[in-house]
């Protein structure tokens, strides 16, 4: 089974995203479009889909680490096509293409981060999505790709890209450039709590010596 890589942060990321703003992002959305169009009836009938959407969301999230992957990855398509039109779509669109590479069709999996990076239903998540797919690509050694994708950074996501960066370069051989990535994420505000792997990473590389060879 294949393992989507650089998931286990962002997942809990994605979570604790959700977690935050989902009830706000779903209840701005109800309020905005019926405003809109105006009928009660309407809006009890997004407020009841976006309730099960969000159920169902959560159901997908449990399942991601202990379910088969194929399965979920039918589970949160069927979710997407019933619930069209709702914020939760897009979050169920990242579970999918997780599931799709574990269970190891890439190309499908590919397809539906280009979908969301494309068209993001909520603002923000095309970042990730960019992000995620780029992995994708540094696993297939398309290391070219992968940094045209992530060109420019993204605050929420900045000690995320500089460490990507750093992955490619290292795998290309260019160790200077690798480790300047390593030392940029490590020092981002942002970067994940302790960093432990992200440090080894950057130990791997041995001291800088440039200074030393410009000296002699």
């Amino acid at each position: 089974m294949a393992t989507y890589p650089g998931e286990d942060e962002q997942l809990e990321a994605l979570k604790k995203w959700w977690n935050e703003n989902g009830t706000v992002v779903i209840v701005g959305l109800v309020l905005g479009i019926a405003a809109l169009f105006g009928g009660r009836a309407w809006f009890d009938h997004k407020q009841s889909s976006s309730e099960a959407a969000s159920a169902q969301l959560a159901l997908l999230l449990n399942e991601l680490n202990v379910g088969d992957s194929a399965s979920v990855a039918d589970k949160a398509g069927e979710m997407i096509e019933q619930y069209a039109g709702t914020s939760q779509t897009d979050l169920a669109a990242l579970i999918r293409a997780k599931a799709l590479f574990e269970a190891g069709d890439s190309d499908q999996a590919r397809a539906v981060l280009q979908s969301l990076i494309d068209k993001p239903a909520i603002e923000g998540l095309d970042v990730l999505a960019r992000l995620r797919l780029a992995r994708i690509l540094v696993a297939e050694s398309n290391y070219d790709q992968a940094l045209v994708l992530i060109d420019g950074d993204n605050d929420a996501f900045s000690s995320h890209f500089q460490e990507l960066r750093g992955d490619i370069y290292m795998a290309r051989g260019e160790i200077d450039e690798a480790r300047k990535a390593y030392q940029s994420a490590l020092s981002d505000p942002n970067a994940r709590v302790g960093g432990q792997a992200l440090r080894m990473k950057l130990d791997s590389l041995g001291e800088d010596n440039s200074d030393n060879g410009a000296s002699r």
